[in-house]
């Protein structure tokens, strides 16, 4: 599966704003959380870069991801029926690691809501309790999904609306259960939320953080170097969000850089 393949579309769903896109996968059982499929997304229509999907769960046979348009491509995707098969790459970039010895917190906002239950459903499947906190901005941009979620894990919702769960944001939700407690912290969500979550885990606490990145990328294998982001050495390198990441250790990344955006 870590190849280029052709995958049905078995099953769609559609939450408000993302759709639940699943595809027959034989090999899927060897994906991890935080890898990502990279989806060919209307190549007839000209479109001849891949988009890249975070996993969402897989199970015997099918992976399945959340598509939010965003875009053409985007909108291609969602709009395809059961049936049709899809070009994909994957599973591409380094995933998640976690020991079962960890009290862990996972913090996610709005679509990067994605690895984080993938994450969730391995770390409980080894007997780990992580507490998983989820920021969407309105409650009807879900659709019905933040109640089916509620309903199957032990999630706190936060919305900005505060017409569900906690009013605010996933990380003002965070740091209202007592962060210091959380032996390890993985989040997913857009950069500005990872780079508030940095400024929160400050020092030798941001060893604690695995971040996995939202970001546009063309080959998904680390050749072009259209994704990279600065890491933290002194001597100024940069790091593939493809390849190298998507996601990160807290540490390895210059996040003064990263806010100031002037490596770009």
């Amino acid at each position: 599966m870590g190849s280029k393949f052709s995958a049905p579309i078995i099953e769609k769903s559609v939450y408000g704003c993302l759709t639940r896109v699943v595809f027959g996968v034989d090999q899927a059982y060897l994906a991890e959380p935080g890898q990502f499929l990279h989806v060919l997304c209307g190549s007839e229509d000209g479109r001849i870069l891949r988009r890249p999907y975070s996993l969402f769960d897989t199970a015997s046979g099918t992976a399945s991801i959340l598509v939010k348009e965003a875009g053409p491509g985007s909108a291609w995707l969602a709009r395809r029926e059961v049936g049709e098969e899809i070009d994909c790459m994957g599973p591409l970039g380094r995933p998640f690691s976690f020991s079962i010895f960890d009290r862990p917190a996972l913090i996610a906002g709005g679509a990067g809501i994605a690895p984080l239950i993938f994450l969730y459903k391995n770390m409980c499947s080894e007997g780990m309790e992580p507490s998983l906190f989820w920021g969407i901005e309105r409650s009807g941009d879900y659709g019905d999904m933040p109640e089916s979620i509620l309903a199957e894990f032990q999630v706190r919702i936060a919305s900005e609306d505060g017409r569900v769960g906690f009013k605010g944001t996933a990380l003002e939700l965070f740091t209202s259960q007592q962060p210091e407690d959380f032996s390890a912290i993985y989040a997913c969500g857009p950069r500005g939320m990872l780079i508030e979550l940095t400024e929160i885990m400050i020092g030798d606490r941001r060893a604690r953080l695995q971040l996995s990145f939202e970001e546009r990328m063309a080959c998904g294998v680390g050749a072009c170097k259209g994704c990279v982001v600065p890491a933290s050495d002194p001597a100024g390198s940069y790091l593939t969000v493809c390849k190298d990441g998507p996601v990160f250790e807290g540490k390895e990344l210059d996040w003064a850089r990263l806010k100031s955006r002037v490596w770009q």
